[in-house]
């Protein structure tokens, strides 16, 4: 069957406007207009869809400004997250190895929440927008600020005036195992 015949075809097919979904309200010798050589596959969702659905509020691409472009920023912020990835990785090696040191519990106490923060703040990038959700990405950004501060400084009271870090995450991890021998 060649092209033309195909076309003809279809145009003597009878669609009414009842088992059309609403929304596309096409006419038959619409969609053969649509047709073009090299496809035979009538445009069919070419329509006011999205007008008829949900009227003028339909967002404008265009009219949403843009951030000026900035190629280096977004390379340096991907390399910062990875070195700090890097980084914690021989910390927590060595926690495990050697046992609770000071140096290492302080660097512990800056570089893992600095891996939280960034990974945070990904997530608020990804999902709060501050084109689409102005107020409340600035809300966010500033919470997460203040929430890895306050982590910092707890994480620095647990190494000064306490046991460190690693002891006081071994304390935690064992605490389940030191309630059950006490029972006994």
């Amino acid at each position: 069957m060649s092209f033309n015949k195909a076309i003809s075809a279809f145009s003597r097919l009878s669609v009414s406007s009842k088992t059309v979904a609403p929304f596309a309200r096409v006419s038959v010798p619409v969609l053969q207009q649509h047709m073009t050589i090299h496809t035979a596959r009538p445009l069919l969702f070419k329509t006011t869809a999205s007008k008829a659905l949900f009227g003028d509020n339909v967002p404008n691409p265009a009219a949403v400004p843009q951030p000026p472009a900035n190629r280096m920023k977004g390379s340096y912020h991907w390399m910062n997250e990875r070195a700090v990835s890097l980084i914690t990785v021989p910390l927590l090696a060595t926690a495990f190895a050697y046992g609770a040191h000071p140096i290492n519990d302080m660097l512990m106490g800056i570089v893992i929440p600095m891996h939280a923060y960034m990974g945070f703040q990904q997530v608020l990038l990804d999902y709060f927008d501050a084109r689409r959700w102005p107020v409340i990405s600035r809300i966010l950004k500033y919470a997460l600020v203040a929430v890895t501060g306050l982590s910092m400084f707890g994480c620095w009271r647990i190494n000064t005036t306490d046991v460190g870090l690693t002891n006081y995450f071994g304390r935690i991890w064992n605490a389940n195992k030191n309630n059950k021998k006490e029972e006994r």
